[in-house]
Order: C-alpha cells, then structure tokens, then sequence
C-alpha cells in the first residue's frame, strides 16, 4: 500500500472526523457533532404503542429512574398497562435527563425493534424517521417526539471538532438537479431537524415581506405598504419545488451555524489508511486529500475519523452501444443537459420560423429519450411542454430477467415506483406511464417498449452535405429502425463514483469485488454505528444512498448512529 504518511510541502490539519460529502447526510450529522443532541418530549407515539413503552422504560432507565431488572419485556408490558403513557414533564425538564445519543447501543436496539417503514430496512433509520415524523406515511403531519437541544444550553454536550468537504455548495445533488421540477417526496420528508423546511419557507416569507415594507417605505409608496400580505402558510403536507430544497439545505447550515465547517468546492481523490508501522499520530488513522476546485490548491487532512457521504449520482450510467461517447454535440446522460440543449433548439427554430414563416416544433426531428425511471419522466415533459417530438425507447415491464443495460430494460423498482405513484398528488407521471403502456396515439409522444439501442451514429448524406442524426434501434421481433433525431437522451440511471477509495472502491459492498449500488450492493456497515465491516481500520463510516437509505428522511437515521458512536468512543479534550 501506498505511504500517504508523508504530505510533502503541504499543509497538514487534523480534525476528529471528515465528512466527504455536503449533502443532507453530511449536513445532518454536522449539526449534531456541532452539539445539537436530540431527547424525547415524553409524548407517546400516536400510532405505535409498543414503541411508545419501549422509549419511556429505555429512557427512564437511562436517567435511573427504574432500578435493574433483567426482565426487560415485563417491564414493557406492564408500562404499556399504565393509564398515562407519558411521562410526567418535570422528569423532561431535568438537567439530568439523558439525550437518545447517549444511551447504549444495546438500549437503541430494543428501542428499534419491531418498528416498521417503507424505504430502508435499517432499523435506526427506520426508528429516527418515526421519532421525527410519527405517521408520516399515515399522510399525517405531527409534532415531533424529539426536542434538539444546543451544547449552549448544556455544556456536557461536547462539540466535535469535523470538517465536511463538498464539490459544490452544501446539498450535494440537490445543487445540481433541474430547480423547476417538483420533488417526490413531500416537503416534511426533507426536513432537516431544528428548521422545518415548512418553518424555513415561512422564514423565507416573512423576511421578503419585511424588506419590500421596507422599501416601500422608503420610496412613500403607502398604497403598497398597506398591501402587504401576511404569512399564513399551510400546515399540510406538498411537494415542492426542487430549487426551494437546494436553498433551503443551503441556508441550514448558515442558520444553524455550520458554515465554519463547510469547504465548498472540494475535490476528494484519496481517502486511505495509514500504514500503522509509518504513522507517529497514534490517533489519527487515515488521510483525506484532494484539491479545490477553483484554484488547484491541495488540501491534505489528517483525522480520527472518515464519514463517506457522497450519495449515488456521481456517475452515470452508459449503454456501452456505438456513438455513445463520441456524438456528445447530440447525446447526453443528465436531465439538466437534456433540458438546457431542448431550450437551445427551440431557439434555433425560432430564427428559422421569422425567416421561413413555416416552421412548427412539431415537424422537426424528434428527441429520443432512453429509460423509464423518473427522470425519463421528467425528460419526456420537459420536450412535449416545449412542443418538441418524443420518442420514447424501454424495456417492457413483462421481460424483468436481463439485467444488461444495452437492452434498456426497466429494473422491478423503477417501473414499480413510476407505476405505483398515487393518481391524485402525481398526476404528470401517470400521464406518461399511461402512454408508455396503452396503443393510442399520443400527441408528440410516440412509445417504443422493449426496443433496444444498437447504435448511435452519423448518416452523411452527400446530396446536400449535412450530417442525419440518426439512430438505429432493434424492435422485439428483431427488426431493424431507423429514426432521425435532434436529440438523445440516456437516462439509465448513476452509480457513485468511489474513485477516490482506490483498490477498497469495491471491497466494501455486500458483494465484494462488485461496484457499490445503492440499492443492489450498498456498502455493507454495522446498522447501529454505520461503520463499514470491511475497512482496513477502524473509523470508517458510511451514510446515506450508499448504505441503501435512499431518501432524506431514512439518512437523518444513519447521521445519528456515526453520532452516538462517536461520541460514545471519541476522546474528546
């Protein structure tokens, strides 16, 4: 193994724990090693019994409140047969009342035992989500059961000295996803602890309102002044628009005093060991280096501890067909792209129809979109929104055994999900699995199911010396088609890029020597301390999408056992 003791001319900096990633894993788990630490209200779970007498005997044990017994399931069962399921709110109150960080690992497990979800099988995920959001997938938007304190009020909760490194601002993915498509998941869902992102929009709101009062005032406008609106915003659960989540992750860590700990711009190559036998800092194990994007600068930390939070979108996903990579002028494998290069068309045809006067968007080439997942979806309305042409290439949800990307074929998950969507708060999706799987036709939409892509490939033709976009695709029956297009657009789904693990890229999953997959080979961790089984060394942890918790709700789980963990073994001066 490589000697990354040694960092040259470089500047060192120590810290307790790096964070390789900014998304809202890292920034979650920064809030709480800023020493923002979670206790229960008291109040029991509105739809969980068992639970709600599970927390009450764990924490009241945790605060000494009962004396040992070994027979911990009597215990439960005769606290559930109490008439008053809460506990009184002077025990809550008390300096010495325990946060859920502290209590053991083996109070945590009991605490997560039974519980039930959707979205994860990891049962602190599973647990944290039903604390934080009690019967969230019931539609029901409820009080929390957990109370954030700040290390300001209680000194005995230590500040963890971390930086998260991150390649765009913080919010990871969310940075670079199309802002004007709404979310999936509903607004609640991806709320960060102590700042709903219903309380943040509120914020938001008000402080607009204050400023244009403000100005208003300033110009004598008084017909404006008395027309200010007031906030009233509903406490119903909505999706909400992409671009309000990146800004609302984004402002967190400003208003929750994180930014000392965020360096933007950040490229990670190396995350690694030290060799035992060259490192003279007993205590500090790996070495995170890699550069900044703007100036090249190196950066080089030593630390105790590595949190890999980088998600799964990194990289993605190709065909491996002919023209794939060298047709980038017309073939692209992001929405965002697929988007910017639609508006850029419909400009063009624009100038030609002031000169011609006879040019439609519906007479032009038409785009063809590969996949059937949501950004599918989502590629298909952004082209018929804009009046430009669909064509629409997938596999066909009866043949679900090939698992070779070339044939397109949909995965039981993703055709599954896009199908499953409820009618009334998804209603454009269904507009397009609808087409996918009836015969009409559709306006500017036309439906290929089960063809496969054999190339991608430029036709010239000599008579006039333009160049055909042109794509060949094989029908079921194995007939050959050729259609002219103006634009591809491969949307097969990512993988994460864990380049900068070098050779552990692919030791770490369930299935070792296979590439990471969020959902068919995640990282394999201890589901209480999320620390990876396989490291080299200990202080190796993993969250989020890369551990199988693919939504935000089911990453605030995974953030708070690195946390527990940590604070339970880290000596901290």
């Amino acid at each position: 193994m490589q000697d990354l003791s040694q960092a040259d001319d470089e500047n060192i900096l120590y810290k307790d724990v790096v964070i390789v990633g900014n998304g809202p894993g890292g920034i979650f788990l920064s809030y709480l090693l800023n020493g923002n630490w979670p206790y229960y209200t008291g109040q029991p779970h509105p739809g969980d019994e068992m639970l709600s007498a599970r927390l009450e005997f764990v924490v009241e044990k945790a605060t000494n409140r009962f004396k040992e017994d070994n027979d911990d399931g009597k215990k439960i069962i005769q606290t559930i047969n109490r008439r008053n399921h809460s506990i009184k709110n002077e025990l809550y109150g008390t300096v010495d009342k325990k946060s859920l960080l502290e209590i053991p690992q083996r109070d945590l497990e009991i605490l997560a035992s039974g519980v039930e979800g959707r979205g994860t099988c990891r049962p602190l995920a599973l647990l944290l989500d039903q604390l934080q959001h009690p019967c969230v997938d019931a539609g029901l938007n409820l009080p929390s059961l957990l109370v954030w304190k700040s290390a300001e009020y209680h000194p005995k909760q230590k500040i963890i000295d971390h930086v998260s490194l991150g390649k765009g601002p913080p919010g990871g993915a969310w940075q670079f996803m199309d802002p004007n498509i709404l979310t999936i998941s509903l607004d609640r869902w991806m709320s960060l602890p102590g700042l709903e992102i219903q309380e943040w929009e509120s914020m938001i709101e008000a402080e607009q309102s204050r400023k244009s009062a403000m100005l208003r005032e300033c110009i004598g406008d008084k017909r404006l002044l008395l027309s200010q609106t007031k906030v009233n915003r509903s406490n119903e659960m909505r999706r909400i628009l992409v671009g309000s989540v990146a800004a609302y992750y984004k402002d967190y860590v400003v208003k929750q005093g994180l930014a000392k700990y965020f360096k933007s711009g950040r490229i990670v190559t190396s995350v690694r060991p030290i060799l035992e036998v060259d490192n003279h800092d007993k205590e500090y194990g790996w070495i995170v280096q890699g550069y900044e994007n703007l100036s090249g600068k190196r950066f080089h930390y030593k630390c105790k501890n590595v949190v890999i939070a980088t998600g799964t979108t990194n990289s993605f996903n190709r065909l491996g067909i002919a023209g794939e990579e060298t047709q980038s002028c017309w073939v692209t494998h992001q929405l965002n792209d697929f988007e910017t290069r639609l508006d850029r068309l419909v400009g063009k045809c624009k100038k030609c129809a002031a000169k011609r006067k006879n040019q439609d968007l519906s007479q032009i080439d038409p785009v063809l979109v590969i996949g059937a997942g949501l950004s599918a979806a989502d590629a298909i309305m952004a082209a018929r929104n804009r009046g430009i042409p669909v064509i629409h290439a997938f596999r066909e949800s009866t043949d679900l055994a090939d698992d070779n990307l070339n044939n397109v074929k949909l995965t039981t998950s993703i055709y599954d999900r896009l199908r499953s969507l409820p009618v009334s708060m998804y209603p454009e999706y269904h507009e397009v699995y609808e087409m996918m799987v009836d015969d009409k036709t559709h306006r500017l939409y036309k439906a290929l199911p089960g063809y496969t892509v054999i190339d991608l490939g430029v036709k010239s033709d000599d008579t006039n010396k333009t160049k055909e976009r042109t794509v060949s695709l094989q029908s079921p029956d194995g007939n050959i088609y050729r259609y002219r297009v103006s634009i591809v657009a491969i949307l097969i789904g990512a993988k994460p890029d864990l380049s900068y693990l070098g050779e552990y890229a692919e030791k770490f999953g369930r299935i070792v020597d296979k590439p990471i997959d969020g959902r068919s080979n995640p990282i394999e961790i201890d589901d209480f301390t999320y620390e990876v089984v396989r490291s080299p060394c200990k202080g190796l942890y993993a969250i989020g999408p890369l551990v199988g918790d693919n939504f935000v709700r089911f990453i605030l789980g995974g953030a708070f056992g690195v946390a527990a963990h940590l604070i339970r073994n880290l000596d901290i001066d």
